[in-house]
């Protein structure tokens, strides 16, 4: 599954990496990313911009997962 976000949603790319598991994603003037294990990966990435980008994202993702154990209590 491959899609296609502008670079300022982190949220949504959240979203979309936790429903999906494994795939990649495209950021909009940063270029394709992939991701696995519900997180999205730093494999050859060397700009530190879109490393913090990838940050964000993954900060995101563990906010949702913390966000639902919290439902559960």
């Amino acid at each position: 599954m491959n899609r296609s976000f502008r670079e300022h949603q982190a949220l949504k790319i959240a979203k979309y990496i936790r429903s999906y598991y494994r795939g990649s994603f495209y950021i909009d003037q940063s270029g394709p990313f992939h991701f696995d294990a519900g997180r999205a990966c730093y494999d050859d990435v060397e700009n530190v911009k879109w490393k913090k980008i990838l940050s964000q994202i993954n900060k995101e993702i563990k906010k949702m997962g913390s966000l639902q154990m919290m439902t559960f209590s």
